[in-house]
């Protein structure tokens, strides 16, 4: 697309995005990124939330061009003021104004994909029965489900949990969750609408004593980053490419500012892929029970001063009579199982932060660094240092192409 001719004076562009969660944010990179490719404009952008209420400079405002999300709060002031404007709402019906959203369908569909890759075969959906993007991403989600053959459940509240207006508690919506996930057939992977749900579904389990990820895998969606480190266990969740979402926007509204009518009205963004944390980190299952529950302990505690004898308490066994099961099932001790817990989560910490090696090593449970160091090293053949630069994950591919929606 030509960009239009410049200008003697900057384009003057309200930004009506919301601050409040990671999805509008990233939004508002995408649109920071395709200014610096082009030229600048004077924004005016103030802190927002979705429910905040249109503010009153705009009533009668004669700026440039605007990149909103028209929801009841904004749209009639906005539509009134007759400025270019680029929409990023996917709730509301779809209107003459061009509008750029994530694929809720594709997010879905992944989220399905995640699932099922991690040897599931049964599945529900936890959203909200009043929100498009939540239907959206469950239609996506059974449709895939039903691809692969599998079964697949959803449950819908009437009231949401994570707004300010919500109808009912977290609590009591919680408890009624609970219940209805302790209900379903195990193992099951579940998908919540978004991560603040996600959240949820994971308090859920632990009221109702089910095990995540080992009978309960859950993923989310938006990869907000502080919510999903927040969680008990860290929760995966699918992302949304919320930058190409508002650098589309710009570039859309770059053209109605220069007088040139869009090619297309509506542009759906597919996501760009899974952020995989310990909500879905799923350990293969072994044939005994009683190993399963020492391996689920392990997993928990290995960051502890945890020991065999801790092991074996906790199973309510013996300490040699747990030591042949697992030689039995596993072909390796106690202690091996609980070192091999340990490094993977000195890898871990390796790889997504950039703690240094004596608080890595503190977090992963050992007991000083020369000790991981020595471990490490045996176990990999290469110091943790070296492991790091070799290993740590590049920034996320830019995703395929726009899908079009007629």
């Amino acid at each position: 697309m030509t960009s239009p001719a410049r200008r003697e004076t900057p384009p003057h562009v309200a930004v009506l995005v919301e601050t409040s969660m990671a999805y509008g944010r990233e939004m508002l990179h995408g649109v920071a990124e395709y200014l610096r490719e082009t030229e600048p404009w004077t924004i005016y952008f103030e802190h927002r939330s979705l429910q905040d209420p249109a503010p009153l400079w705009l009533d009668g405002w004669r700026g440039d061009g605007i990149i909103t999300r028209l929801s009841p709060q904004l749209s009639d002031v906005v539509l009134r003021s007759r400025v270019p404007t680029v929409d990023l709402d996917d709730q509301g019906p779809e209107t003459d104004v061009p509008n750029v959203q994530s694929d809720h369908e594709a997010i879905g569909a992944l989220g399905l994909e995640h699932l099922l890759g991690l040897g599931l075969g049964r599945f529900a959906y936890v959203g909200h029965a009043h929100f498009g993007w939540s239907i959206r991403r469950r239609d996506g989600f059974a449709a895939a489900a039903r691809a692969a053959g599998c079964r697949c459940e959803a449950y819908e509240s009437e009231s949401p949990v994570s707004w300010g207006h919500q109808q009912a508690s977290w609590e009591s919506e919680t408890e009624t969750l609970a219940r209805w996930l302790a209900g379903r057939p195990r193992p099951f992977g579940v998908m919540a609408c978004n991560d603040f749900v996600g959240i949820q579904v994971l308090d859920a389990c632990r009221r109702a004593g089910l095990a995540v990820p080992e009978e309960v895998a859950v993923v989310g969606v938006d990869n907000d980053t502080l919510a999903c480190e927040l969680a008990h266990p860290p929760l995966s969740s699918v992302i949304p490419d919320c930058r190409r979402i508002g650098h589309e926007a710009a570039s859309l509204l770059h053209s109605l500012m220069g007088r040139r009518r869009p090619g297309r009205r509506r542009l759906e963004v597919p996501p760009l892929g899974v952020a995989v944390r310990r909500s879905t980190d799923v350990a293969k299952e072994v044939g005994d029970p009683v190993v399963n529950r020492a391996l689920r302990f392990i997993r928990e505690r290995a960051r502890d001063n945890i020991g065999v004898e801790d092991v074996a308490a906790h199973v309510g066994t013996s300490r040699s009579v747990l030591q042949r099961r697992f030689r039995a099932a596993l072909d390796r001790t106690i202690h091996g199982s609980i070192a091999e817990t340990r490094l993977g989560l000195a890898k871990r910490l390796l790889l997504e932060t950039d703690l240094a090696l004596p608080d890595v090593a503190a977090r992963s449970g050992f007991s000083h660094a020369e000790y991981l160091s020595a471990a490490f090293r045996q176990a990999t053949g290469t110091p943790p240092g070296a492991f790091r630069r070799r290993h740590r994950r590049p920034p996320a591919p830019e995703a395929g192409p726009l899908a079009e929606r007629s």
